[in-house]
């Protein structure tokens, strides 16, 4: 049973493990239903084009004769999903046209029509978006980045549209085009592997070690066929012993992490941190690492608390686990609970943190910049790619 040297009654507060959120993320599955599109303007024409992308039955309500040009050519085109296929009706909306449908858009110029349509959705009971009219809105859509079967969604609550595509731009810098070939291999094997490698250490080093890969390149022939090669190894050879990693948060700020500790953070099974960690960093870890805070300061790493969290850490280290110790500053090589682990013979390794020192929060808008343009350093390696497929009604 893990002790922890604080105890809950000493705490302050209890800290949240998932911040507060403006909406709520979800992924929904279109394949071969039906859906309604109503309007004939550009913006409708980007929706019924994303929802058909997505394999759905997309049918456009609107005459011929208001169809802007560019949903002409979306009709001409067809669908990007084998699954996908436009059914356009000559006409306007009707109530009749929502029945079995799974989602319900419009581009509505006048206010009455797009109250009209939001009520005529939700009497039907179907999910409802009016483009550009949040007040006749049941969800929203985000902004895009589109390596199907990964795909990455933002959003802004509507707060600041140009906010979120501003960072699509940043993350489809960092996501290689590959990495769709290599989500359709982890979609191929997951079963086999997971039949293989029971839930645990074991399991998460062959996915850590396959992510590795998927950020080097294009997947090479017969690459199923070495992976599946490692996960019998992994089985005949498993490994008995975790590991810890000593982290430096530096000065506090979640954004001067380095790579290297955000990688250790979601690779996690437990995480000792100092009380001073500001949940910021936290909201990095994996989101099933068990989070224990620890009381103290630099002075007291070798107190008697310190000498019961290395016990704690050392009986974890020995069941397979990887512990990550969380700390303020920058520790050092010649650390004292680096030596203690040493000691203990466990496998520990320290990522330094950001010296104090170097970073100036007063120094304004400069550093700012300057840190903009490596932030996406921070959980992605990847290379410039073109733009997928997006929208714009966050």
């Amino acid at each position: 049973m893990l002790a922890s040297p604080s105890q809950q009654s000493e705490r302050p507060a209890k800290r949240e493990r998932v911040a507060a959120l403006a909406t709520l993320p979800l992924f929904w599955p279109l394949k071969s239903k039906r859906v309604l599109v109503a309007g004939g303007s550009d913006a409708a024409a980007w929706k019924a084009e994303l929802l058909s992308a997505c394999g759905a039955e997309v049918h456009v309500y609107a005459p011929r004769a208001i169809l802007s040009d560019l949903f002409l050519d979306v009709l001409a085109r067809g669908a990007a999903h084998e699954l996908g296929r436009f059914v356009h009706h000559d006409k306007a909306w009707h109530a009749d046209a929502f029945r079995d449908a799974a989602i319900a858009i419009a581009d509505c110029d006048e206010q009455s029509e797009a109250e009209a349509f939001f009520h005529a959705a939700r009497t039907a009971g179907v999910p409802v978006n009016v483009i550009d009219k949040p007040a006749f809105c049941g969800f929203q859509f985000g902004s895009i980045v589109n390596r199907s079967p990964v795909i990455v969604a933002i959003s802004t609550d509507g707060a600041a549209p140009i906010l979120a595509q501003a960072i699509r731009r940043r993350i489809e810098a960092l996501l290689p085009p590959a990495l769709k070939h290599w989500a359709s291999i982890a979609q191929a094997i997951r079963d086999r592997v997971n039949a293989r490698l029971s839930p645990g250490a074991a399991r998460r080093i062959f996915w850590e070690r396959f992510v590795d890969r998927a950020f080097l390149g294009k997947p090479e022939q017969g690459v199923e066929m070495r992976l599946m090669a490692e996960a019998d190894r992994q089985v005949t050879r498993p490994s008995a012993i975790g590991r810890v990693t000593i982290v430096g948060a530096g000065p506090g700020d979640a954004e001067l992490l380095t790579l290297k500790a955000v990688r250790a953070l979601q690779a996690a099974d437990v995480i000792l941190f100092d009380e001073c960690i500001q949940d910021e960093v936290l909201e990095l870890a994996r989101r099933e690492a068990r989070r224990v805070p620890v009381a103290g300061s630099d002075k007291d790493r070798s107190s008697s608390n310190a000498i019961l969290v290395q016990g704690d850490i050392a009986a974890l280290v020995r069941k397979g686990k990887n512990v990550v110790r969380l700390r303020s500053g920058n520790p050092m090589a010649v650390d004292e609970e680096f030596a203690a682990f040493e000691r203990l013979g466990l496998p520990v390794q320290i990522v330094p943190g950001v010296e104090a020192e170097a970073y100036r929060p007063d120094m304004g808008s400069d550093m700012g910049s300057d840190m903009g343009s490596d932030m996406g350093k921070l959980a992605f390696s990847g290379r410039p790619v073109q733009p997928g497929l997006h929208t714009t009604n966050h």
